[in-house]
């Protein structure tokens, strides 16, 4: 069987890919009051709802972000959750049944972040692993699709994603079942013993990647994928005293929406909110935010693709009634 790490280029064509790469812009991005609240869209023409301020939903806090670089339009959203509530539940998507017809390295079937969300009941879920797809790789990505995880996955002490087959560390976000949280690079054997994992990629076209804010430090320049371009993303982090976790996901590829940010530009937002210690997940078309507040319009960000990409797993916040 190929080693993943070898197929990590092709990973990162197929995911990043798929618009016009921006270039890096000079400078950090500075930040302005937006105007007027921006729209959240359940698709991404038709918008559901504003939010002019924070929303505190229990454990859960979610604002909108809104930058500019040189008059161009950064936004996104990020939410913060208190994960020392007795009620919050972090759910990562499970393991599948497999069938005998199908291909052996198959570790998930593609699934939007909206649908997953609603059959879990969650109230937040963000998309989460890159994956690399197992059919014949053309055009859109289908519902379904049969995909190979990148990186380490854990859902409720079940293993839906062995690490690297050399056997080295990954960046993820894990959790213990008592809910003890960390972001950490992990070697694989670790990282299966924990109730609840997450990963973001260790290298790829022969280079190796960390975490995208570690101990309080910006080390977005040695993350992965393509660092130095812009593009939509998906990051979690964690405070310093793990008991908050930060989900964040910035638009891209819409000149007039927003155009998408580096790595290092989106640890300096990880930075703002608090984190101490964060990781860069899957983004792209695949970057997905939903918050389903009971009785209440979702938010969500507007993916790139003009609609939902099928993921290979998400990660998600059910709240205890």
């Amino acid at each position: 069987m190929p080693r993943r790490h070898v197929r990590l280029p092709l990973l990162a064509a197929l995911l990043f890919s798929c618009a016009p790469l921006g270039l890096l812009a000079a400078g950090q991005p500075t930040t302005r009051p937006a105007t007027q609240a921006t729209q959240a869209t359940t698709q991404a023409t038709q918008p559901t709802t504003q939010v002019a301020r924070p929303i505190q939903l229990g454990p859960i806090r979610v604002e909108e972000i809104y930058q500019t670089v040189d008059d161009q339009p950064i936004r996104g959203w990020a939410a913060k959750v208190d994960l020392t509530d007795p009620r919050v539940e972090i759910r990562v998507t499970g393991p599948i049944d497999r069938k005998p017809d199908d291909p052996p390295r198959l570790e998930a079937r593609c699934e939007t972040t909206p649908a997953w969300l609603k059959h879990e009941k969650l109230t937040l879920a963000v998309n989460a692993h890159f994956f690399a797809r197992l059919d014949d790789g053309k055009g859109p990505y289908p519902e379904s699709c049969p995909v190979d995880l990148i990186g380490p996955c854990v859902s409720a002490g079940r293993v839906v994603s062995h690490g690297r087959d050399d056997g080295k560390a990954s960046p993820v976000l894990a959790f213990t079942k008592d809910g003890q949280a960390r972001i950490a690079m992990l070697p694989p054997k670790e990282s299966e013993d924990l109730y609840n994992v997450v990963s973001g990629v260790s290298e790829t076209g022969g280079k190796a990647g960390g975490l995208l804010v570690e101990n309080g430090r910006n080390t977005g320049a040695t993350g992965l994928v393509a660092p130095t371009v812009r593009h939509p993303r998906t990051a979690a982090g964690l405070t310093k005293d793990g008991q908050t976790l930060i989900l964040v996901v910035i638009d891209g590829r819409q000149r007039d929406w927003s155009i998408g940010v580096t790595l290092p530009e989106l640890a300096d937002i990880m930075l703002k909110l608090g984190a101490d210690t964060a990781i860069a997940l899957d983004g792209g078309g695949s970057s997905s935010f939903v918050f389903a507040p009971p009785d209440a319009p979702q938010l969500t960000n507007r993916p790139s693709d003009g609609h939902w990409r099928p993921v290979g797993a998400s990660l998600g916040v059910y709240v205890k009634p």
